[in-house]
């Protein structure tokens, strides 16, 4: 049963910021399964990519002949939980499509196991880097005596 769907527009300028997205969680439920994805993984525009990379080397003090070394520029969005205003856990990983499970047991590595308990839990949405324009899509299905 889905319990939560949300999608949405992360911008340049919420680089390095989280977005906190309160969602419920109804008595009963056992385990939950978060399906989420973002896009573009990679900034498409290689001149502005290389623009980047060039005043993020001269900012830490680092100089490179050629910064194309570190292409391609990739935008990075990774989730943490909290339910009821406690630490779930946090995915920080690099794939731009992922599936968290959260349960009792065999949670998602990072994700602390344990029984679910029904009411306000906050998916984080931490921006580690927003290069461009990102759209994202995050559903949560609930199972169990729901």
């Amino acid at each position: 049963m889905q319990i939560f769907s949300k999608g949405g527009i992360i911008t340049p300028n919420e680089d390095k910021t989280n977005i906190v997205l309160d969602f419920t969680v109804p008595k009963g439920t056992k385990k939950l399964t978060v399906h989420f994805s973002y896009s573009p993984k990679y900034l498409e525009d290689e001149e502005n990519a290389a623009e980047i990379v060039t005043a993020g080397l001269k900012k830490y003090n680092v100089s490179v002949v050629n910064p194309s070394e570190f292409l391609p520029v990739a935008n990075l969005v990774t989730l943490s939980f909290d339910e009821n205003r406690q630490y779930r856990g946090a995915c920080h990983r690099q794939p731009n499509d992922q599936t968290i499970v959260i349960a009792e047991t065999d949670s998602t590595p990072g994700i602390i196991n344990g029984a679910i308990h029904s009411g306000i839990w906050d998916i984080v949405l931490n921006i580690h880097y927003a290069g461009c324009n990102i759209d994202y899509k995050i559903d949560v299905e609930g199972e169990g005596e729901v």
